[in-house]
């Protein structure tokens, strides 16, 4: 596996999130995080036909843990995850977050939590990718239109070693 590629720069074009907004994005990500580990993930745990990978990670700046709800679509034993951040002009704070610390830890449904490794894609991979996601997720393409920042893809691998 190559370096971890910088974090993609933000647009110039698309929706804007302030600070009320994210706000209320934290409550409801945290709720559904909430509403999924009560469950054992059956309810809220599948969007668009895909699982909901609740992803951990370790915040750039805190150093503090940050669980985010994501849709994860399969690759094997690897789960591929798009930044989206609902089309918005700027990266979702997660990402910062593996661009900074790429070892995470993805949980499926009651799953137990596995520790993995957030690499995103470069250009030529993305490239290949994203027809297919998109294909996986129609919404991807929708959220790509409202921005001119790049949605990133990211890869998540069980590393040598990590359980």
């Amino acid at each position: 596996m190559s370096e971890q590629a910088p974090l993609p720069p933000e647009g110039t074009r698309g929706r804007q999130v302030r600070d009320r907004d994210r706000a209320f994005m934290r409550w409801m990500t945290r709720s559904q995080l909430r509403v999924m580990r009560a469950t054992g993930g059956r309810l809220l745990a599948r969007m668009g036909g895909h699982p909901v990978l609740a992803l951990t990670t370790t915040g750039w700046r805190s150093g503090r843990e940050f669980s985010t709800p994501v849709i994860g679509i399969a690759d094997g034993d690897d789960w591929l995850v798009v930044a989206s951040h609902g089309g918005a002009v700027s990266n979702p704070r997660w990402l910062r977050n593996v661009v900074s610390n790429p070892q995470v830890r993805v949980t499926v449904g009651a799953g137990q939590p596995v520790t993995m490794r957030a690499h995103i894609l470069p250009p030529e991979e993305r490239a290949e990718w994203w027809p297919r996601l998109a294909g996986a997720y129609p919404p991807y393409a929708t959220m790509q239109g409202r921005t001119d920042r790049e949605l990133a893809v990211v890869r998540l691998t069980r590393g040598a070693g990590q359980t």
